[in-house]
């Protein structure tokens, strides 16, 4: 069981990680003429915020 909360724990890292990576690169190319493109890198940002707060929890919580 205890391996079964570490894996969801790590995955549930990663995921974060690639969101918040994903859009720190989408705010590096953003074209400043274009907001949308910021708008689309700012909302995978928050995704990934997000998900991050919940993983916190869910390790707080079962760990």
């Amino acid at each position: 069981m205890d391996a079964l909360i570490v894996a969801m724990v790590a995955a549930c890292s990663a995921g974060a990680l690639a969101l918040l990576v994903t859009s720190a690169l989408g705010l590096a190319r953003a074209d400043r003429g274009d907001p949308s493109d910021e708008a689309r890198a700012v909302t995978l940002a928050l995704y990934g915020c997000a998900v991050a707060v919940a993983t916190l929890g869910m390790f707080v919580t079962l760990l």
